[in-house]
């Protein structure tokens, strides 16, 4: 009986990190090819046809991992998909999840640590079966249920941004901006009275997006 080996395609820009992930594939079972930026991925795709394809979301300057995920699903339809990041929140990188494409697997990177996680992830993809389990971006956090504008004013007070420095930076008010912070807090439930407001709205920030960058 011939074994069919499925054939992953791991995008990943972290050289370490792209080789723990083939190592541990491919000691699963799987065949597997790699690349480092969206670029190469579609040049290794063309002549390795995967089944699957693992794919970082931030590919540094170029196209993202959702880029890349679209354009591969529109010249192979049945690829199977999971995108394997540090953010949990991916509104964080301007991505609603709702552009997470259909089926898609969606796992923080602290999640490959957990035994059998990302080949069941995998397996799940393949079947077109991705169930909770496997979409971290759809996790309940402490920013959950704030707005874009809301949460980018989380980012620029974890970059430790004053109210009028917010306000240059978004054309706006002194006042604008105290109404908009008064509102994200509220919306993230963090009460002034527990301590430092501006502390703690960064302290949740930090915990769903990690350390913010000034660009």
């Amino acid at each position: 009986m011939v074994k069919f080996e499925r054939k992953v395609l791991i995008v990943e820009d972290e050289a370490l990190l792209r080789v723990l992930i083939s190592n541990t594939l491919e000691a699963e079972g799987f065949v597997v090819a790699s690349a480092s930026s969206a670029a190469e991925a579609r040049r290794v795709a063309d002549d390795f046809d995967p089944d699957i394809a693992l794919l970082d979301i931030e590919l540094g300057d170029g196209p993202s991992g959702i880029d890349l995920a679209l354009i591969l699903r529109r010249k192979t339809p049945e690829i199977g998909l999971v995108f394997l990041t540090h953010i949990p929140e991916p509104r964080v990188v301007g991505v609603d999840n709702k552009m997470i494409p259909r089926n898609a697997a969606y796992l923080v990177k602290d999640r490959i640590a957990e035994s059998g996680v990302l080949r069941s992830a995998i397996e799940a993809a393949l079947r077109d079966r991705v169930s909770r389990e496997f979409r971290d971006d759809k996790k309940e956090h402490a920013l959950s249920d704030v707005s874009r504008s809301q949460l980018e004013v989380f980012k620029l007070v974890a970059l430790g941004r004053s109210n009028s420095e917010i306000a240059a930076a978004r054309g706006t008010t002194i006042r604008a901006v105290e109404n908009l912070v008064k509102r994200a807090m509220e919306a993230a439930g963090i009460n002034p009275g527990e301590g430092n407001a501006r502390v703690l709205a960064a302290r949740e920030f930090i915990k769903v997006a990690g350390l913010p960058h000034s660009r």
